[in-house]
C-alpha cells in the first residue's frame, strides 16, 4: 500500500509541475502570502517584545511548524483539501471498485502547489529564527509528525461531515483554515471555554501548540500527550469517516 501511495503522489507532483507559469505562480503567491503575515508579527514582537512569557523565536517556532506541516501535507496528501467535494461529486464510486485503503487514496490524488511556499518559508524559519539546535532535530521532527496528524485527522473528520450535510463542501474548508488561524496565536492567551475548543472541537492546540512545548520542554509526560492525542484524533477521523461511508455505500447519498 505505501508503494502505491508514493506512486499516486509521485504522480501528483509531476502533475502539479507540468503548468510551470501556473506553478511558480501559486508558490509566489503563498510566500507572499506567509511573507506578510510574518511582517505582521515582526512588527508585533519590535514594540511588545513578548507576550504571555512568547518571544520573537517561540512565535518563529510555533510558525515554522505550522507552516511545514502545513507544506508537508499539502505536497504528499493534498487530496485533503477537496475531500468533501469528491464525497459530494460521487467520485467515492469509482473508488470504492478499487482494492482497499480508500482514505489513502484520496489523500494522494493531489499535491497542491502552493504548500511548497510554505514548506520553504515553514524551513527558513525553523533553521534560522527558532533558536533550534542541531540536538532538537528529534523533537522536532516528532512535533511535525503528530502536528501532521492531528492536522490530517482533522481535515478528514470535518470532510466526512459530507455524508450527512451537502452544505460541507465549504463548511469543512472554512473550520480548517479558522482551525490553522486559532494556531498561530499564543497558546497563552487561550483561557476557559475557548482553551477547552481549542483542544477538543478544534484540536488547534495540538497541531503546533503541544508539539512547540515538546521541543522547548522534552520529556516522557510531553511525548506521551502529542501521541495520545495524535491516535485519539486519528482514531475519531477514521471513525467518523467509515462511519459515513457506511452510509454512502447504502446509497443515502447528498447532492454537492
Amino acid at each position: 500500500m505505501i508503494g502505491l501511495y508514493a506512486a499516486q503522489v509521485r504522480a501528483a507532483i509531476r502533475a502539479s509541475l507540468s503548468d510551470r507559469g501556473a506553478f511558480t505562480l501559486q508558490v509566489g503567491g503563498m510566500v507572499l502570502n506567509d511573507l506578510v503575515f510574518l511582517v505582521m508579527w515582526w512588527m508585533f514582537f519590535a514594540g511588545f517584545h513578548s507576550v504571555g512569557g512568547w518571544a520573537r523565536p517561540d512565535m518563529a517556532l510555533l510558525m515554522g511548524l505550522m507552516m511545514t506541516l502545513v507544506g508537508v501535507t499539502g505536497v504528499f496528501a493534498g487530496g485533503y483539501r477537496d475531500m468533501a467535494a469528491t464525497i459530494l461529486n460521487g467520485e467515492l464510486d469509482g473508488l470504492l471498485t478499487q482494492p482497499k485503503g480508500l482514505i489513502s487514496r484520496l489523500l494522494s490524488r493531489e499535491s497542491l502547489a502552493g504548500a511548497w511556499g510554505d514548506l520553504a518559508g515553514g524551513a527558513v524559519l525553523l533553521i534560522w529564527f527558532s533558536g533550534l539546535s542541531l540536538a532538537d532535530l528529534p523533537w522536532t521532527l516528532i512535533a511535525l509528525l503528530v502536528g501532521g496528524v492531528v492536522y490530517l485527522s482533522a481535515s478528514i473528520t470535518f470532510a466526512s461531515l459530507a455524508f450527512w450535510a451537502s452544505g460541507a463542501r465549504s463548511f469543512s474548508r472554512e473550520l480548517m483554515d479558522f482551525t490553522l488561524l486559532f494556531s498561530t496565536y499564543p497558546g497563552t492567551i487561550y483561557q476557559g471555554a475557548v482553551k477547552v475548543i481549542a483542544f477538543t472541537l478544534l484540536p488547534a492546540g495540538f497541531i503546533v501548540l503541544t508539539p512547540a512545548s515538546l521541543i522547548r520542554s522534552p520529556g516522557p509526560e510531553a511525548l506521551a500527550v502529542v501521541i495520545l492525542a495524535a491516535g485519539g484524533y486519528a482514531g475519531a477521523a477514521l471513525g467518523l469517516f467509515h462511519l459515513g461511508l457506511r452510509r454512502y455505500r447504502r446509497g443515502e447519498r447528498l447532492a454537492g
